[in-house]
């Protein structure tokens, strides 16, 4: 067996490995994902604080600092926003029905023609979706909690850093180490620099979502712009959950035309991220094709649910790294 192929088998087997041990380890990947992006945020102020003060010092200053600014934008818009969230969702179901009122008459019979033969199919699809939208609520509330131990845990992986590295660079041979060590930092800045551009993006979306909206007047704007900037973070989830409730409000609120210029609106939002956002700021991060993001996506929400989602791509990103490194 040649070297190259004997480089492609390692990185297949320890791919392999690090999803069962990710798959064992499943119940507590929601304490170590948010201590992980903590670390991550945080390290290029830790090496900058190095320069001038201790290592412990300098990890407690970083992460101290994003834990304050995280935890007063908690303070104080945590409460309306949770308040807000509420009311949209209880909004929901009588907003759905006044916008079926708003629909022309024959278009309701035409639905209801449609409906009827096929409503416990739509039931059962409804259930399923929304058992869905509880899951990733259920598990952005765990993740929430989670935050707060990710500070704690994050100085932890950043002072015994060098100890891990030097761990991993010692399971090889000498002579393979420095192409090691690159391939490590190589992964390390695509995460870190798709992490940060997809945040950069979903804020974006976020934002012009809330103008859209706030400007043609649907109510609960902000909360829906903060959820599609939430849902954002995964690739094509944004756009959903900005159109289901805004175009029910817009429906309910101001019929059918209303409703046609904010599915409008907000499709070239959702044209502006793919074509232009996305291919600009994270696009150059990750040099992942459409089909492999979507094919990591399919493959993280089947084995590991709505964190699988959140982590599909930076993954397929490292093993893009890994594979590249394999075939020499």
């Amino acid at each position: 067996m040649d070297a190259r192929t004997t480089r492609l088998a390692a990185v297949g087997a320890g791919f392999l490995l690090a999803v069962l041990l990710a798959w064992l380890l499943r119940p507590v990947l929601l304490a170590i994902v948010p201590a992980l992006l903590y670390a991550l945020l945080t390290w290029p102020l830790v090496r900058r604080l190095r320069r001038v003060l201790p290592n412990l010092l300098a990890v407690i200053l970083a992460n101290a600092a994003l834990a304050v600014v995280v935890g007063s934008a908690v303070l104080l818009f945590g409460p309306m926003l949770y308040g807000q969230a509420r009311a949209l969702f209880a909004t929901m179901p009588d907003a759905a029905r006044a916008a079926l009122l708003q629909l022309p008459s024959g278009m309701r019979e035409e639905l209801g023609a449609l409906v009827g033969p096929n409503a416990s199919t739509l039931l059962d699809w409804s259930r399923t979706i929304l058992s869905a939208s509880f899951a990733v609520l259920r598990s952005t509330t765990a993740m929430i909690a989670a935050l707060v131990l990710a500070p704690v845990l994050a100085a932890y992986l950043q002072l015994d850093a060098p100890r891990y590295g030097g761990s991993i660079l010692s399971i090889f041979p000498s002579e393979q180490r420095d192409g090691i060590r690159a391939m490590l930092a190589q992964m390390y800045d695509v995460v870190d620099g798709f992490v940060r551009a997809q945040m950069l993006v979903s804020a974006l979306v976020g934002l012009l979502v809330f103008l859209v909206l706030h400007i043609l007047g649907i109510r609960f704007a902000l909360s829906i712009a903060i959820f599609t900037a939430a849902f954002d973070l995964v690739p094509y989830l944004g756009g959903i959950a900005a159109f289901v409730p805004s175009m029910l409000l817009a429906l309910a609120a101001g019929g059918v035309a209303k409703a046609l210029l904010v599915t409008a609106l907000l499709a070239i939002v959702f044209a502006i991220e793919a074509y232009l956002l996305s291919p600009t700021i994270v696009g150059t991060r990750t040099r992942l094709p459409t089909s492999a993001v979507v094919l990591a996506l399919l493959v993280g929400g089947e084995l590991f649910g709505p964190l699988g989602l959140y982590l599909a791509v930076p993954v397929a990103a490292m093993l893009r790294i890994a594979l590249r490194y394999a075939r020499g």
